[in-house]
């Protein structure tokens, strides 16, 4: 009896778990002892022949190489190969005396005729793949283009069936967007926010802690904030986002390095926070025994060293000084909404609604340099996919406006924390303090030991609010709406409800 390998496959492993490898084991098993051969051993797997690769496929051509069996037994053509480097395998260990057998095709692959044949068979079981391949990819752009992400659902959601929308994780979900904020802040780099992640118990697929992979992949992906990848294109995705389009391009911003990214949580209070007076380099801070020291090292100057707590001092007295008083805090918030309820709104919607016009038009104008062949498709891709981050940012710039018009609260909390600044920045802890002091100051300088920190425009514009003459207050009211608008200044952050304390944090542009 002539010594042969079997080999039977299935394309999938739920495809493994049904009767088919059984079906071809059976086939073949009646072939080899009709014609007098003997299944030495056989390869079973669970690949697709679509595309070259497949593990237990290459081991078994090695052994026939090497003299292992004189012939091998498949079921079909399709079961052996669907590409044609795999099947030019085949006819390489044909030509070496190998016997190549197909239990149910009456093929002699020796002969002119039966090879021909057997080609034949192949490209169509080729072109099956290939048109295959077409259908599912059209079905799943089909699906995008509808809104709905047709793939695994992405860390911080759901599954819940084909054709429905993802849902958030009432468990992971929130944890993720806090994986964003905290990025965002610029505080980590990815390995010390995956610890960071890890502590606070995000776990990834497998119900295992995330790794740095999984948030990399995480901070990657325009579907956290409403946006679908497909194909090499973006579509709008119908889910409930977890973040803002804002937030998503801030985070764009810190991994290209527009934006100075740590690399590890800070420690010091006022790292990367202040400048030397004299050359303006930044002032590096030093930990010796129970003291942390700021000083300049820049070759030549003369700056003396400064101390973390006398500085704080100093911040906290800048701070007392910048906050608005207790007596016009009524003043000022009246005329504040006084605005808002007259004219503000409508400016702002109105500057949003051209921003949002302008950016369409430019669209438009993208699309008609493509067709003029004055643009180049790769380009056209990446333009196009910046203004459709534009735009849905304008748009959720909209909704915030519309939302602020029924509540005015957030006007208030922002009149109640510039009034009490002091008190807020000794209830926070050390990472809100960094975003208050950023936020309450223009560039912090030092000079031997003495604070220079201008108050920022937004404060400024404020407390001139309440002592301005009435033809002046609209334009000062609407300039710290502008300060707040076009700059990371201020987003109200909540009263933390465990430690009773709140802050002020950086708001995404």
């Amino acid at each position: 009896m002539k010594p042969c390998f079997g080999y039977i496959r299935v394309s999938t492993v739920r495809q493994g778990d049904g009767a088919s490898l059984e079906a071809q084991k059976d086939a073949i098993t009646g072939f080899a002892s009709q014609n007098n051969i003997e299944i030495i051993e056989w390869f079973e797997e669970r690949e697709t022949a679509a595309k070259t690769g497949r593990p237990l496929f290459d081991a078994m051509m090695t052994r026939l190489k090497i003299g292992d069996a004189e012939g091998l037994i498949m079921h079909k053509i399709d079961r052996s190969s669907r590409n044609y480097a795999d099947w030019a395998r085949l006819d390489e260990v044909s030509q070496l005396g190998i016997k190549i057998h197909f239990a149910a095709d009456s093929l002699d692959f020796d002969s002119r005729g039966g090879r021909l044949l057997a080609d034949i068979q192949m490209a169509l079981a080729a072109d099956y793949s290939r048109n295959l391949s077409l259908e599912v990819k059209k079905g799943l752009y089909g699906r995008l283009k509808q809104g709905i992400y047709p793939y695994r659902a992405p860390l911080g959601y759901l599954d819940t069936g084909g054709g429905n929308l993802k849902t958030i994780d009432p468990i992971k979900g929130p944890l993720v967007r806090i994986l964003f904020e905290l990025y965002g802040s610029g505080e980590y780099s990815i390995t010390s926010l995956t610890k960071e992640m890890q502590r606070r118990g995000l776990k990834g697929y497998g119900e295992r802690l995330v790794v740095r992979r999984n948030v990399d992949a995480i901070l990657n992906n325009p579907f956290y904030c409403g946006k679908m990848k497909g194909g090499g294109n973006l579509y709008d995705g119908k889910h409930e986002p977890l973040i803002t389009t804002g937030q998503f391009r801030r985070i764009a911003e810190v991994k290209a390095g527009r934006t100075q990214k740590k690399a590890t949580k800070h420690q010091l209070l006022f790292r990367r926070l202040l400048r030397c007076g004299k050359c303006q380099r930044l002032l590096t801070g030093e930990r010796q025994k129970a003291h942390v020291y700021y000083r300049c090292h820049t070759v030549g100057c003369q700056q003396r060293t400064a101390r973390e707590d006398a500085l704080e001092e100093q911040f906290l007295r800048a701070l007392q000084h910048v906050q608005i008083c207790s007596r016009d805090k009524e003043t000022i918030a009246n005329r504040v909404q006084d605005w808002l309820v007259n004219t503000g709104h409508k400016d702002m919607q109105k500057s949003v609604q051209l921003r949002l016009a302008e950016t369409k038009t430019r669209q438009v104008r993208l699309t008609d340099l493509l067709v003029d062949g004055a643009l180049e498709k790769p380009d056209y891709d990446v333009r196009k996919q910046n203004y459709d981050f534009e735009l849905k940012h304008l748009r959720e710039e909209l909704a915030a406006i519309e939302k602020q018009r029924a509540d005015q609260e957030d006007i208030v909390q922002l009149i109640e924390f510039a009034t009490n600044l002091s008190h807020l920045y000794n209830a926070t802890p050390k990472p809100k303090k960094r975003a208050m002091i950023k936020n309450c100051f223009e560039t912090v300088c030092v000079v031997d030991g003495v604070l220079a920190a201008p108050p920022a425009s937004w404060l400024v514009e404020l407390k001139s609010v309440g002592a301005a003459t009435k033809p002046a207050q609209a334009q000062m009211t609407s300039n710290v709406f502008a300060a707040l608008a076009n700059s990371e200044v201020l987003s109200l952050q909540a009263t933390d409800k465990q430690s009773g304390s709140a802050g002020l944090v950086a708001r995404e542009r």
